[in-house]
């Protein structure tokens, strides 16, 4: 019976990093584990950037860190490569990067810890950086962790596969917080997250900022679902649980998770660019954990096969798409896309442009329809952007997601084409020329 047991359940495989966690358009994900997303902040708390930062340092990390005793020297990577890799492009010296750090190391972690000494379990606390060395100008961080956490890291228990594509395009810590949190629940039997108003703030690093929930809910809580839907492979929702004495005051959240539909998850995958599976022959098995289920649909490399067509299709751009749209009116894009992608899959040969492939498929099944049309109205996309636009777009995509929603709205009000992610930061440039100059009066 033991040994039947044991033939049906395997020792757990420590779950792996995918893609090249310097360079955004892998689709790097991190299989982070729970005791790194449940922190305690301390001090002034983590800001977006440190918590972008701490992700890309952990994936990087993650594979050396697998034997918890193996002496490890400090580990290293380019600063410029660690600005881009949290979507931090604009900066050109070490400054935010230093005071992200540092804020690391002062940052705790709460885990359970087992006492040698007293043969009891305790609470242990750590903060999440242990060292960190940065040159004054161009060159190469050095970072280490704690040798108490090495363990966790080393053979997590829970944890959510975080994608970090998705993480560089959050403009609020609140949303990236957020999202972590719901992603370890994504797959449970009942994924949802019932949680107290204190709990939730103190979870998501709010403390004791807004205590009033109306102003809770509006600058935090609704911009982060908002921002998650948008930009992520999840749709959430909550529900609010009132008390049952005078003024009905709400004690507790009900968050509902659930993994976008594919079709759904095809057009937020065009949008941000967080899944470009690799197609053909550039793809290696060992490149990722082929029995570690994907946050995206639940299921397994070795279940899906090689990229698959979900994959291929997520290659295809979202220019290409608005354009063809425009092109084919009567054609249902959905359902065409998806025809192409299961026809190229059965090709002997892979799909090298999946972009130019998918057009050049649609005008063979469509001879006669006519040429490119424009997509948006006149001045929708200036090329290049004036400088107003220019400075408009550069402050905008430091600014929350109601910010941007805001300054979206009135730009549709002055012809804007409706689009997906129109207020994430790469989506800016396609429509902030209508607004620029109310933007930039407004900045001063």
């Amino acid at each position: 019976m033991a040994a039947s047991a044991m033939a049906t359940k395997p020792e757990m495989v420590r779950p792996r990093i995918s893609g090249n966690v310097l360079d955004l358009s892998t689709d790097p994900t991190l299989p982070k584990p729970r005791t790194q997303i449940e922190v305690v902040e301390t001090g002034n708390g983590l800001t977006l950037a440190d918590r972008k930062l701490f992700n890309v340092l952990l994936a990087y990390s993650w594979d050396k860190l697998a034997d918890a005793d193996a002496p490890l020297p400090p580990f290293r990577a380019s600063t410029a490569d660690l600005r881009r890799a949290i979507g931090d492009d604009t900066e050109s010296n070490n400054v935010r990067l230093r005071q992200s750090f540092d804020r690391l190391m002062q940052t705790l972690v709460r885990f359970p810890y087992w006492s040698e000494a007293d043969q009891q379990l305790k609470e242990g606390g750590s903060p999440l950086l242990a060292f960190r060395a940065l040159p004054r100008g161009a060159g190469y961080a050095e970072w280490e962790f704690p040798p108490k956490l090495r363990p966790l890291l080393a053979k997590p228990g829970a944890w959510a596969r975080i994608h970090l594509a998705i993480c560089a395009q959050f403009s609020s810590k609140y949303s990236l917080a957020l999202y972590e949190l719901l992603s370890l629940r994504v797959n449970l039997r009942e994924p949802r997250w019932e949680v107290t108003i204190d709990d939730v703030r103190e979870s998501l690093g709010c403390g004791d900022k807004m205590p009033n929930y109306a102003h809770f809910q509006r600058r935090v809580l609704d911009p982060a679902v908002s921002e998650i839907n948008e930009l992520s492979g999840l749709t959430i929702g909550y529900t609010e649980i009132r008390s049952h004495g005078r003024g009905r005051k709400v004690e507790k959240l009900i968050f509902d998770v659930k993994k976008k539909s594919n079709s759904d998850l095809v057009a937020t995958a065009r949008i941000t660019e967080f899944a470009k599976a690799p197609v053909g022959r550039g793809h290696h098995a060992n490149d990722r954990d082929q029995d570690t289920p994907d946050l995206e649909d639940g299921r397994t490399d070795r279940e899906r096969g090689p990229a698959g067509v979900l994959g291929l299709i997520q290659r295809v751009s979202l220019a290409v798409v608005d354009e063809l749209v425009a092109q084919y009116p009567d054609v249902d894009m959905q359902t065409a896309i998806f025809s192409w992608a299961e026809w190229a899959m059965r090709q002997k040969e892979p799909c090298r442009n999946p972009s130019a492939a998918f057009r050049a498929w649609l005008e063979k099944l469509h001879p006669t329809a006519s040429g490119p049309v424009q997509i948006a109205p006149p001045g929708a996309e200036p090329a290049p952007l004036s400088a107003n636009a220019q400075r408009a777009a550069h402050w905008l995509s430091g600014e929350p997601y109601g910010v941007r929603a805001k300054w979206y709205r009135r730009a549709k009000e002055l012809g804007a084409v409706e689009m997906r992610a129109a207020t994430a930061p790469a989506n800016l440039p396609r429509w902030i020329a209508l607004v620029a100059d109310e933007v930039c009066a407004g900045m001063r």
